[in-house]
């Protein structure tokens, strides 16, 4: 029961966060949002196994739908924090997680980006390449630097209590 609680505290804190977006500074891209909403998802992969994390993201997609989300910005904002809860579980002991899950999150989702946003903002293919370089590249890298190191520095304070939460 203990380690539903605190789920459900980890999703909760994980949806504030995600509600305190702030606007990427670039002219003509402050509609990319940033935010450390997925801190608290990363945290919960040290604290419990990739099903309970990953059910906390469902939980967390379905407050963010229910509290009138943008359906399309979600399907990119839940592929996103897919491309990095997935990678950061298997390798969160790992010193290369750094490295890796941030290019992995920034890899998929040039090629998401590369394919939806023509079809579901209808921009138009010329301009993918610049969208891509200034936007999505940078975004992406910032994003997930930013909610792997506020998860690395949260599990640093919680390490003590990690096998109580856990257990």
């Amino acid at each position: 029961m203990r380690r539903v609680t605190y789920l459900a505290i980890f999703v909760a804190l994980a949806f504030v966060l995600f509600k305190l977006e702030f606007s990427y500074p670039v002219p003509n891209y402050e509609f990319l949002k940033l935010d450390f909403g997925e801190s608290f998802l990363l945290l919960s992969s040290w604290m419990f196994n990739l099903q309970d994390s990953l059910l906390g993201l469902a939980v967390w997609t379905a407050l963010a739908y229910v509290s009138g989300s943008n359906p399309v910005g979600m399907i990119f904002k839940v592929a996103s924090i897919l491309l990095t809860l997935v990678p950061y579980y298997y390798l969160r002991r790992s010193r290369i997680k750094w490295l890796a899950v941030p290019l992995i999150r920034t890899a998929g989702m040039i090629v998401l980006n590369w394919y939806l946003v023509p079809v579901l903002w209808h921009l138009p293919k010329e301009m993918m390449g610049t969208y891509i370089v200034v936007g999505v590249i940078p975004v992406n890298l910032i994003q997930a630097y930013m909610n792997i190191f506020a998860a690395e520095l949260l599990l640093k304070y919680l390490r003590g209590h990690i096998k109580d939460i856990a257990a």
